[in-house]
C-alpha cells in the first residue's frame, strides 16, 4: 500500500509529463496493435475447419510450348471426384465447388439477401469438417434445387421459425428447399458461405462446362488421411491427369494439392504486405516503447534525489525497481484507455484502414496479440529505466545527480530517428503509387459509365429489355459486351497453323459500338462487321511476331478460323497489378446479358433513376447497376487502405518522435544549463549555444535519419513489384524527406534550447 501511495504522489507531481505519457504510449499501442491484429488475423485464414491441417486445395497447371502457367485454383469439374476415386487410400474426402452458378441473391418473400454463396457437391461439409446444425447432406445434396443455410443466416430469414422445408428463391428463377443448417463460417476464410446450394454433376453440366474438355470454373478442395505423403500423392497425381487429359502437341496439364491453409497466405500482395505491416507494427511497438523510456531516463536528474531518500529510509534496489514498474503499469492502463477510446470513436475509420470488423480483429483466440504487444512494452518500456532508477546510489541525497546517460539517451533517439524517416518515406511512396494508379491512362474511359448483367434467358427478353433502356432519355449511349476490363475476361487458347497452341488470351464478344462507348482506341484497320471478323490488341499481335501488318491475317481459336480486321490499342485488364494482356474481340450483332451504359450528367442521379426505373419495369428480376468508376475504386481499394494506414502510422510516429525529442532536450538543457551559464559569461552568443545543442541531436539523427530512408527505399521496392505500372520517385526525393525530417528535428531542438540560450546567465549560477 506504501508503494502504490508513492506512485500515486509521484504521478500528482509529474502531472505536467503524464498526459503525453500517456497520449503517446496511447497512439503506439492503438496503432501497434491494429497491425500485429491484422497481421494475426490474416496469418489465422481458413483456420476455421476441422482437422483444418488435413484440407488441401487442388490447383491445375497448363505447361505450354515447354513453358510451365502460373497454376490456378479453377480447375475442371470432374477433377475431384477423379482424385477421390484414385486415391481411397490416402483421400478422406473431396467436394468440387462453385461461386458463379451461386452468384444471384436470394428471395425469401420480398426479403432480399446478398448473403456470401456458393454450389457444393454432396461431400462438402464433410471434406472441409464444418459442422452441419441440421440435415444430411450427404444425402440431401445430391439432389437439384436443395439448399443448406448457415445458423445466422436461417434466423435472419425465417426468425424463431422451423428453417427445415421452408422455400426460398434463387434470384426469382427457381425454388430451393431448406433441408439443413451449419455453423456459421468466419470472414478470414477463401472458402466462406453463409448459404451452400446442392452442385449435383448432372445439373451442373447442363449449367455450364463440367467436363474434362475446358471449363476449369471450379475450386476443389481434399481432405487427407492421417499419415499421408503429400509430395508422393502429387507425384502420382500428374500421372493420374495424364490418363484424363494425354498431352498434345503443344500443351500438357497436371494437378496438384497443398495446404488450403496456403491458399491465402501463400500469395505475393499478402505475403509482401505481411512483411510491410510487421515491421510497420514492430517499428511503431519499439519507438513508443523506447519513447516512454527516453522520457523515464530523462527523468534522472530530477529523480535521483527522491530515490536516494527512499533508499535512506530502508527501501531496496528491488522496492525502487518495483515501484517504478507500478509507476508504469498504472500509465500503460491509463493508456489502454485512451486506446480504446480512440478505436471505439473512431471505429468506421479504423475498420475500413484495418479492412475488416474491430470483433474479427481482437476475437477470443486473438487476444494474445494485445497482451504480447503491452507485455513488449512494459519490458522495453519498463523494465530498462526500471533497472537504471534501481541502481541510483544513496548518496545522490546529499549531491546533484550530474550523469548525462548519454549512453542510453542516444541509441533510443537513433531508433526513434531512424523509424520516423523510414515511415515518411514509405508514405511518400504510397501515396504517389495511389495517385498515379487511380489518375493514369488505362485505355479506356470509367467516366459516367454503369454497367448490369440481365437475368434474361431468350433473346426476345433481351431485345425488350435493349430497346426499353435505349429509350431512356438519361442515357447517352448503350452496349453489350459479356465482360469489361477491370472485372476481366475469360480465356481461349490461340493456336498455330499446325493446330498447336500458341498462348491464352482474354476474349469478349462485343456490339458494334462498344469500344466507342468505352473509350478503347483503334490503332489500324476496322472493327469486325460479322462472326468471321475478330479485333486484337497490340499485345495480341507482338506474341504472334505479325509486325505492323497484322489486319489480314488469321487467327485460329476455339475451332473457328477468323480474319483480323483490326488492332486495338492496349488496354489494362484488371487494372494495373498485372502486365497487358492478349485481347481477342469477337462481333456479336445480338444484345447480350452484359449491359454498359454511358450515362448524362449528373451521373449519380441518373444512376439512380436507372436503378429505379428498371425496377419498375422488371419487378421480377434482379437487375443491379455498378458505376465503373466505383469499380475502379474497389480494384485499388488496397492501395488505398494501405494508404491510410501509412499516414496514421506517420503521423503517430511523428507525435512519439517530437515527445521523445523534447523530453530529451529539455533534460539536456536542465543538465547543462551551468556549462551554458559559463559558456555565455565568457562571451558565448546565443547563436552559438543553440549550434552547440543542436549539434548534438544533428550527430545522431543524420545517421539515423539516412539509415530510415534507405530502408523505405527497400520497403518500397517490395510493395512496388505489385504493379505493373509504377510511379517514379527519385533519389532527390529521397533525399528532400530526409532532409525535411532534420529539419523539423533541429526545429525542435532550437525551440526548446531557445529559452536557456537568451537568458540570463546569473540565473542558473546563483543557485550552486
Amino acid at each position: 500500500m506504501r508503494q502504490i501511495h508513492y506512485v500515486i504522489q509521484t504521478l500528482l507531481r509529474g502531472k505536467g509529463s503524464i498526459p503525453f505519457k500517456v497520449i503517446s504510449l496511447g497512439l503506439g499501442l492503438a496503432m501497434s496493435i491494429l497491425l500485429f491484429a491484422r497481421v494475426a488475423y490474416e496469418q489465422s485464414y481458413d483456420t476455421c475447419f476441422r482437422d483444418y491441417d488435413r484440407i488441401y486445395q487442388v490447383w491445375s497447371q497448363f505447361i505450354m510450348n515447354g513453358e510451365t502457367l502460373e497454376p490456378q485454383n479453377m480447375n475442371m469439374g470432374p477433377l475431384a471426384g477423379a482424385i477421390f476415386e484414385s486415391f481411397p487410400k490416402e483421400v478422406e474426402g473431396a467436394t468440387c465447388t462453385c461461386r458463379y452458378l451461386a452468384s444471384w441473391p436470394l428471395y425469401y418473400g420480398d426479403h432480399r439477401f446478398d448473403e456470401r454463396k456458393l454450389c457444393a457437391d454432396s461431400l462438402f461439409f464433410q471434406t472441409m469438417g464444418i459442422e452441419v446444425l441440421s440435415g444430411n447432406p450427404v444425402q440431401d445434396l445430391q439432389q437439384p434445387n436443395v439448399i443448406y443455410l448457415s445458423k445466422s443466416l436461417a434466423e435472419r430469414m425465417f426468425g424463431g421459425e422451423e428453417p427445415i422445408g421452408k422455400v426460398i428463391s434463387y434470384n426469382h428463377e427457381r425454388d430451393l428447399t431448406v433441408r439443413g443448417t451449419f455453423a456459421d463460417l468466419p470472414d478470414n476464410t477463401t472458402v466462406g458461405a453463409d448459404a451452400v446450394i446442392s452442385l449435383p454433376p448432372a445439373w451442373a453440366a447442363k449449367q455450364m462446362n463440367y467436363s474434362w474438355d475446358g471449363g476449369d470454373s471450379y475450386c476443389q478442395y481434399v481432405r487427407l488421411r492421417p499419415g499421408v505423403d503429400v509430395d508422393d500423392l502429387n507425384a502420382r497425381m500428374k500421372k493420374m491427369a495424364k490418363k484424363y487429359l494425354p498431352a498434345r502437341d503443344s500443351w500438357s496439364y497436371t494437378a496438384y494439392v497443398q495446404p488450403l491453409r496456403d491458399t491465402f497466405r501463400q500469395q505475393d500482395d499478402v505475403r509482401r504486405m505481411f512483411t510491410i505491416m510487421l515491421t510497420l507494427g514492430l517499428s511503431i511497438l519499439f519507438i513508443t516503447a523506447l519513447n516512454y523510456a527516453l522520457i523515464s531516463i530523462s527523468s534522472l536528474s530530477r529523480r535521483a534525489k527522491m530515490v536516494g531518500v527512499h533508499k535512506c529510509s530502508g527501501a531496496s534496489g528491488e522496492g525502487i525497481f518495483g515501484m517504478f514498474m507500478l509507476e508504469t503499469l498504472v500509465v500503460v492502463a491509463l493508456a489502454l484507455g485512451v486506446m480504446f477510446l480512440l478505436l471505439w470513436g473512431f471505429r468506421d475509420f479504423v475498420e475500413d484502414t484495418a479492412a475488416t470488423k474491430l470483433t474479427n480483429l481482437f476475437e477470443g483466440s486473438r487476444l494474445w496479440v494485445p497482451a504480447a504487444t503491452v507485455g513488449v512494452l512494459l519490458l522495453v518500456g519498463g523494465v530498462l529505466p526500471g533497472r537504471l532508477f534501481a541502481r541510483i546510489p544513496v548518496t545522490q541525497v546529499f549531491r546533484r545527480y550530474t550523469e548525462g546517460k548519454k549512453g542510453w539517451k542516444r541509441p533510443l533517439l537513433f531508433v526513434q530517428f531512424a523509424g520516423v524517416a523510414f515511415i515518411c518515406g514509405l508514405m511518400c511512396m504510397v501515396m504517389m503509387q495511389y495517385h498515379f494508379v487511380m489518375s493514369k491512362d488505362m485505355g479506356f474511359s470509367t467516366e459516367r459509365i454503369a454497367g448490369t448483367y440481365l437475368p434474361f434467358k431468350t433473346a426476345r427478353e433481351c431485345d425488350n429489355a435493349y430497346n426499353f433502356f435505349r429509350s431512356l432519355p438519361y442515357v447517352e449511349d448503350l452496349s453489350a459486351a459479356y465482360g469489361n476490363p477491370l472485372e476481366g475476361y475469360s480465356g481461349c487458347f490461340i493456336n498455330g497453323e499446325d493446330g498447336n497452341t500458341l498462348f491464352s488470351a482474354r476474349f469478349d464478344a462485343c456490339m458494334a459500338n462498344y469500344y466507342d462507348l468505352m473509350g478503347i482506341r483503334l490503332k489500324e484497320g476496322r472493327l469486325p462487321r460479322d462472326n468471321s471478323e475478330v479485333v486484337v490488341n497490340e499485345t495480341f499481335v507482338g506474341l504472334m511476331k505479325w509486325g505492323k501488318d497484322a489486319v489480314g491475317h488469321t487467327v485460329h481459336t476455339m475451332g473457328e478460323t477468323s480474319t483480323v480486321t483490326g488492332v486495338l490499342k492496349d488496354f489494362q485488364i484488371n487494372g494495373f497489378y498485372a502486365e497487358p494482356m492478349p485481347y481477342i474481340g469477337f462481333m456479336s450483332r445480338q444484345f447480350n446479358n452484359g449491359l454498359h451504359f454511358l450515362l448524362k450528367e449528373p451521373f449519380a442521379e441518373n444512376l439512380q433513376r436507372l436503378t429505379k426505373d428498371a425496377a419498375e419495369a422488371f419487378p421480377d428480376k434482379t437487375i443491379d447497376f455498378t458505376s465503373m468508376e466505383e469499380g475502379m475504386n474497389m480494384l485499388y481499394n488496397p492501395v488505398r487502405v494501405f494508404r491510410n494506414a501509412t499516414a496514421v502510422a506517420g503521423v503517430v510516429m511523428f507525435f512519439i518522435m517530437l515527445m521523445g525529442l523534447l523530453g530529451y532536450t529539455a533534460d539536456e538543457v536542465q543538465r547543462r544549463s551551468k556549462e551554458i551559464a559559463i559558456r555565455k559569461v565568457n562571451g558565448a552568443e546565443a547563436s552559438s549555444i543553440l549550434r552547440l545543442l543542436g549539434r548534438d541531436v544533428l550527430y545522431v539523427a543524420g545517421p539515423a535519419v539516412a539509415i530510415g530512408v534507405v530502408a523505405s527505399w527497400y520497403v518500397n521496392t517490395l510493395w512496388m513489384d505489385m504493379f505493373s505500372a509504377q510511379a517514379s520517385m527519385s533519389a532527390a526525393v529521397y533525399l528532400l524527406i530526409g532532409v525535411a525530417v532534420l529539419a523539423v528535428i533541429t526545429g525542435c531542438v532550437l525551440w526548446k534550447s531557445w529559452r536557456i540560450a537568451n537568458e540570463n546567465p546569473v540565473l542558473s549560477i546563483k543557485s550552486e
